[in-house]
């Protein structure tokens, strides 16, 4: 997916028109469902948001599972670190609990029960919270989420920080693309040697143009007489829909209600 399609979402999506305060308060619900619930309530959340994202904002299926992809790999990077642990060989008794376990030497490398019910319960975890974020990150246009934290009273330093990072992310993106396919096209990446000095490469290439663009941001607010604060005015009008908002309360009552009877909180 390119990463500038994203923007371009936010912008053209079926919910566009909705109360950008809705969906934020409607995303950080269900994110803090996510956040405080059992298993079943974080994959109905997961469920409940492809529903939203993929039916009511037609947003492309392919664009939604890349979203959700990328960080997912990150999550399976650090998953040897969770599940394997180390301790020293019994002969005849494997480790209590293990499910899987290797004698390497005078040490057991297992797989214990309780790390595949730790890394079930991130991977849930983890799951839903990305089907969040890819609601709010596919609906809301940035600046109009930038709109709603001044209006809730977040300092303007800080928003204009976000602002700012906000575009260097697409910025550095892009110019990375554009290294990494000059090096390929000049024969580069062959072999692990290779490749590990063709990263640094673009790795230092991306820090000499993140300080280029940095420099001709400065030069083109201060031209254009930057007053310690950026204003971002939006043109559109944004309506009230009642059956997306009977049908997100309903929705976070009945999630709230199955934590509950599954032995979740307890009023």
């Amino acid at each position: 997916m390119n990463w500038q399609q994203l923007d371009t979402l936010s912008y053209q999506n079926r919910l566009r028109d909705i109360s950008p305060e809705h969906k934020l308060l409607f995303g950080g619900v269900l994110l803090l469902l996510v956040l405080t619930g059992h298993a079943l309530v974080q994959l109905l959340v997961f469920l409940w948001m492809g529903v939203w994202v993929i039916g009511y904002a037609r947003i492309p299926v392919k664009a939604h599972l890349l979203f959700l992809i990328l960080p997912l790999s990150f999550f399976i990077a650090g998953l040897p670190a969770i599940l394997f642990d180390l301790t020293q060989s019994r002969i005849g008794a494997p480790p209590a609990g293990a499910v899987l376990s290797w004698e390497v030497g005078s040490y057991v490398i297992y797989v214990g029960q309780a790390s595949v019910s730790r890394a079930l319960e991130l991977f849930y975890r983890v799951l839903g919270s990305l089907a969040c974020f890819s609601f709010l990150l596919f609906t809301v246009p940035f600046a109009e989420i930038l709109q709603v934290f001044r209006r809730i009273g977040m300092p303007e330093l800080v928003t204009d920080l976000l602002m700012i990072m906000y575009r260097f992310i697409f910025a550095l993106l892009d110019a990375s693309f554009q290294l990494w396919v000059a090096q390929r096209s000049r024969g580069g990446h062959r072999g692990f040697r290779a490749l590990l000095r063709d990263v640094g490469m673009v790795a230092t290439q991306l820090f000499v143009r993140a300080m280029r663009k940095y420099q001709s941001l400065s030069m083109g607010m201060a031209a254009r007489g930057y007053s310690d604060s950026f204003h971002v005015q939006s043109l559109r009008i944004h309506t009230r829909s009642p059956r997306y908002e009977w049908e997100s309360i309903l929705g976070c009552i009945a999630l709230v209600l199955l934590e509950c009877l599954t032995g979740g909180w307890r009023f």
